[in-house]
């Protein structure tokens, strides 16, 4: 979200306000800018992402208007990626410490045309050993396909405990990331 807030003296009008640059139709805009914004008033831009490609994406938010240092640019990037990991967060919940839990599944899907290469998976972050994963997943997927990674959960000590799965691929904005947290009891 973008603030646009007048400084000036004299009311802030609006000729356009829209998506420029060489991937523009990656992002989207809306606004609650109507003509003109008032001395010491503001509107809002919301700019939404949804990748046309994988890799990365890029283009601007142009805003014309009858400030003297316009147009205004607000620069976009985004990663676009043909990898779908359901679902984004894992919570264990309350587990005995040195118990190991039931797997829970993820799902890593192929949205691509094409085959997906994988080349590792592993677990991260402050709590990372007490977390373990198997997976169905090999170093290729193919398009449309999915494949599964069983996550258990064994705290070592009680409390709040968190890591990463991550998985490394050839999708576009690797690695891509599952949150998994749990509490030690």
């Amino acid at each position: 979200m973008v603030t646009v807030k007048n400084t000036g003296g004299v009311p802030l009008s609006f000729s356009s306000v829209a998506i420029t640059g060489t991937n523009a139709t990656d992002f989207a805009e809306t606004d609650n800018c109507k003509s003109s914004v008032p001395p010491g008033g503001h509107c809002t831009v919301c700019v939404t992402f949804k990748p046309t490609a994988e890799g990365a994406r890029t283009g601007s938010l142009t805003i014309t208007d009858n400030a003297a240092n316009s147009p205004q640019t607000v620069s976009l990037t985004g990663t676009g990626t043909v990898v779908e990991l359901s679902p984004a967060t894992v919570d264990f919940g309350d587990q005995s410490v040195g118990t190991r839990s039931a797997p829970q599944t993820i799902t890593l899907k192929n949205t691509g045309s094409g085959a997906l290469s994988i080349s590792g998976m592993g677990i991260s972050g402050a709590d990372f050993d007490d977390f373990a994963y198997t997976t169905t997943c090999d170093s290729s997927l193919a398009a449309n396909a999915s494949c599964l990674i069983h996550v258990t959960f064994k705290p070592e000590a009680t409390g709040s405990r968190q890591a990463s799965l991550d998985v490394f691929d050839g999708g576009g904005g690797s690695p891509q990331h599952v949150k998994l947290t749990g509490t030690g009891t």
